[in-house]
């Protein structure tokens, strides 16, 4: 794996969301103080929308609006709530100033503010609450204008599926139950399905490598999966080291990764078998929302299927792809 592309993963991968303990990190910036809200629900005259994904690399892209302008946002389920790019929202108006400061060293500010208008399609948001912080590096790592980062709070009463193999999202609304109607499913091929925790707006699922049971937080927004250092110690041995890099952290601190290959994961009822993950320190990662975690699965595991993320019944599902 090119050192350029680890340092893109590790830009992109530290959004997480820190409400438990008042504070947010995204992009590697750590914003305290930062209160969670109640933001008003969400209207829309539809079942089911179909939204074209784009994409920019091994991230997810659909479009979504803001008051007038139009443009690109990244489905981050690793982050708590909408975050908008400071280069083309500076000019909003400032709810309130977060103290920041970097992963590895200083950042620049942020502020928070509030969206009068925000639609996804026939999705309509407003008076939401937003983060405005500095995302460039997003934008220069893939070559694409980034107006923002889509988090979990805005889904939190639907069921989210992502076709990477057609290149759609479905956002569904759910029935008294919790369910997606039957009329509305759009995928039956069920081949695994997981429950999982919302922990300060991070979806939190058990798995197993090697039998060795872990914590993952699912993000979809991590351009491959990754496993901590300290619980990998004596997983290694049980794998295949693919390749060691150094890398500059934010900050300028050089840090070593171990990109490997495995084949014992277990999450869900489904075993999965020719696994890569890259092998780094996620200390900080999960200092920065009050919990310790021992993994996260990113690209490289829900690029296998078709996935279903229902905030409300709180499960993650997985489909075949069907070509037909």
């Amino acid at each position: 794996m090119p050192k350029f592309c680890l340092l893109v993963l590790f830009l992109f991968f530290c959004c997480l969301g820190a409400a438990g303990n008042e504070k947010v990190t995204i992009d590697g910036i750590t914003f305290k103080n930062v209160k969670p809200e109640a933001d008003p629900s969400p209207t829309g005259d539809f079942k089911t929308l179909v939204i074209p994904i784009k994409r920019a690399g091994n991230l997810i892209v659909i479009e979504a609006q803001i008051d007038t302008l139009e443009g690109n946002f990244v489905l981050d389920t690793g982050a708590p709530y909408l975050v908008l790019n400071e280069t083309y929202f500076r000019y909003m108006p400032h709810a309130s100033e977060q103290e920041s400061a970097g992963i590895n060293g200083a950042a620049g500010s942020s502020f928070t503010t509030y969206v009068r208008n925000f639609n996804i399609l026939d999705l309509h948001y407003s008076k939401l609450r937003a983060d405005v912080t500095d995302l460039s590096s997003i934008e220069n790592g893939r070559g694409i204008k980034i107006l923002g980062l889509l988090g979990t709070r805005l889904f939190a009463d639907f069921a989210v599926t992502v076709d990477l193999f057609r290149n759609t999202l479905y956002i569904q609304k759910l029935d008294e139950n919790g369910n997606i109607p039957e009329a509305e499913k759009v995928f039956h091929d069920r081949f695994m399905v997981s429950p999982f925790k919302m922990l300060n707006d991070v979806i939190l699922m058990k798995g197993t490598v090697n039998d060795n049971s872990l914590w993952f937080a699912f993000d979809s927004a991590a351009e491959t999966s990754l496993l901590d250092y300290r619980r990998s110690k004596k997983l290694i041995p049980d794998m295949e080291v693919i390749s060691r890099s150094k890398i500059m952290g934010i900050g300028g601190t050089s840090i070593e990764v171990i990109y490997t290959r495995f084949d014992n994961l277990v999450v869900g009822d489904r075993k999965y078998m020719k696994n890569r993950i890259l092998i780094t320190n996620l200390e900080k990662m999960g200092n920065a929302y009050g919990y310790k975690i021992d993994g996260v699965l990113g690209y490289d595991f829900f690029v296998r299927g078709i996935f279903t993320i229902n905030f409300v019944k709180k499960e993650f599902e997985m489909y075949i792809y069907n070509n037909q």
